[in-house]
């Protein structure tokens, strides 16, 4: 019995010659053979696409491939006007020359593909089955003989007629080998599926998560009383956003506002989305604000050689020059608070236009402190704790808050779903590039992700991670994420730089990496940290081994 593709007849179809041929094929022929019914085909090798259809393919790994036309009834051919009809005058299309076209464009289609397949160099040839026509009469066209012809005399001995057919064509294959026909069907029955563009999902969880937003928003509004106020909230829980929020709004009223962070690109950051509020709001790292002070007050900078510049001598020389400095604000806000030095808090309250009535709000979180300084703020109270998370989708929240024992709150029910995070298991160095880069292809390639969408964290500096030896992934070119946007490129930073940004792809490198600094605690925390960046697609690649 052959192989019959599909296995069952399709209903369906309104030929009843089809019908009876396809059961006889299956019947008469012996399990060596796979049929194939109804095969389209599209050729787009020429200027205008040409479209056809085979209605039975025959494959055998000795006798080859039979592209079979099947033709219900006893139509005739008119020799003067060189066209076919039924009796009743319908015209049809040439069955010979649909089957030898098919038979052309299907052979040429596999050699194209397949080298097995041109080795081989099976017999093809192409015939009409008349399944209902006894006989013929008159005389047949040069280009038809009565070997191409199947007619219902021949459906009792089907397997005979087919293999004399075929050997009329060409001599069989003397070492058939059934791995050529296996070749075959994977090329011409190919299975496929639709990848889903991710570009709904994560726009869809942008909606949603902004929606979230605004309600923190609106119950932050209900303290705004408060001249001093501590937000305490996890990774994802909108501090920055708020913070805007809050900036602008103050601006607006007319007051002078200063908003501090630690990292360098989160204050790139804070500067772009708080532009459009003029000069009623500085926004700035701390070291940078400090370095103003100084320029300002016209006061000297300590040596930035030295060893403790950036903890201890620049903060200091700040301080000092305050007395000289123009500028005090009515509101500072302080982003990153966990990553302030105790010190620092009193250069920062000096540049208040009054102690007492300016307002004063801090936002940190004691789980980000990757730098260990477990640093105590000015004031404690009154606090205000951000629970809801609106930044990731719910597997990604429920990721980052299991990497520091976390587990379940009942604020994650709101949040968006989206796809959970996916944990890659790399060996070193050369393996998690090449994961990296199947992943990037993924997602750029096939599911339509832009690039500029995606970024890599990971421990260490670019020129310290697995990507220092090869920076190109593919068509992609992984570069610094403080250099200048660049076509087909990917952005990587540290874990430690891209606090308070987000990214809708973050793909978390080097996880349990050796290394001689960072320990089970502190990959704790990166996963906390680096997986609570990404808001709706996040992979993870895990060294193991």
């Amino acid at each position: 019995m052959a192989r019959m593709i599909p296995s069952r007849f399709d209903e369906a179809t309104t030929s009843n010659a089809e019908r009876l041929l396809y059961y006889r094929l299956q019947n008469h022929l012996d399990n060596d053979w796979t049929v194939i019914h109804s095969l389209p085909w599209l050729n787009e090798n020429r200027f205008k696409i040409q479209q056809g259809e085979c209605d039975f393919l025959l494959l055998h790994p000795k006798y080859g491939m039979l592209v079979l036309e099947v033709k219900s009834g006893t139509p005739h051919f008119d020799g003067e006007s060189a066209s076919w009809s039924y009796e009743d005058g319908k015209p049809i299309t040439d069955p010979f020359f649909q089957a030898q076209k098919s038979m052309f464009y299907l052979d040429e289609y596999l050699r194209e593909r397949s080298a097995s397949w041109v080795r081989a160099d099976l017999p093809r040839g192409h015939a009409v089955a008349f399944p209902d026509a006894r006989s013929v009469t008159g005389n047949l066209r040069p280009d038809i003989g009565m070997d191409l012809l199947i007619l219902e005399s021949d459906l009792e001995q089907l397997q005979k007629t087919v293999i004399n057919l075929l050997a009329r064509f060409a001599h069989p294959c003397p070492q058939p080998d059934p791995d050529v026909i296996k070749s075959a069907l994977e090329i011409l029955q190919p299975t496929f599926h639709l990848v889903p563009s991710l570009a709904p999902t994560i726009d869809q969880a942008h909606r949603e998560l902004i929606r979230l937003t605004k309600d923190q928003a609106f119950v932050l509004d209900g303290l705004a009383g408060n001249r001093r106020l501590v937000v305490h909230g996890g990774a994802g829980t909108g501090k920055t956003l708020l913070i805007v929020a809050r900036a602008t709004k103050l601006a607006a009223e007319g007051k002078k506002v200063l908003v501090l962070c630690y990292n360098q690109p989160l204050g790139a950051s804070l500067q772009n989305q708080l532009a459009h509020s003029g000069n009623n709001v500085t926004a700035s790292t701390f070291h940078d604000f400090c370095v103003s002070v100084l320029n300002k007050a016209k006061a000297p900078l300590p040596d930035t050689h030295a060893d403790d510049y950036w903890n201890t001598l620049l903060p200091e020389a700040a301080y000092n020059a305050t007395d000289s400095f123009p500028t005090r604000f009515d509101a500072i806000l302080v982003d990153e608070a966990q990553d302030f030095l105790e010190d620092w808090w009193i250069m920062i309250e000096e540049l208040l236009a009054d102690p007492d009535e300016s307002i004063f709000h801090i936002y940190g979180d004691a789980r980000q402190d990757l730098y260990g300084r477990k640093t105590a703020y000015p004031f404690n109270e009154p606090e205000f704790i951000l629970r809801r998370n609106c930044r990731n989708t719910r597997p990604i929240a429920e990721f980052a808050r299991n990497a520091v024992g976390l587990g379940e709150c009942d604020s994650l029910a709101l949040l968006p779903h989206g796809p959970r995070p996916i944990i890659h298991k790399v060996a070193d160095a050369r393996t998690e590039r090449e994961a990296v880069r199947k992943v990037l292809h993924e997602l750029v390639q096939e599911q339509g992700v832009d690039a500029q969408r995606i970024v890599i964290l990971g421990c260490h500096r670019l020129e310290k991670s697995s990507f220092a030896d090869d920076c190109k992934l593919g068509n992609l070119t992984v570069r610094d994420a403080g250099d200048a946007v660049a076509a087909n490129s990917i952005r990587y930073s540290t874990i430690h730089k891209f606090k308070g940004l987000e990214a809708d792809c973050v793909l978390l490198t080097g996880m349990d990496a050796p290394s001689g600094f960072f320990g089970p605690e502190h990959m704790k925390r990166f996963r906390y940290v680096g997986g609570s960046r990404a808001r709706v697609i996040l992979h993870v690649f895990e060294w193991c081994g």
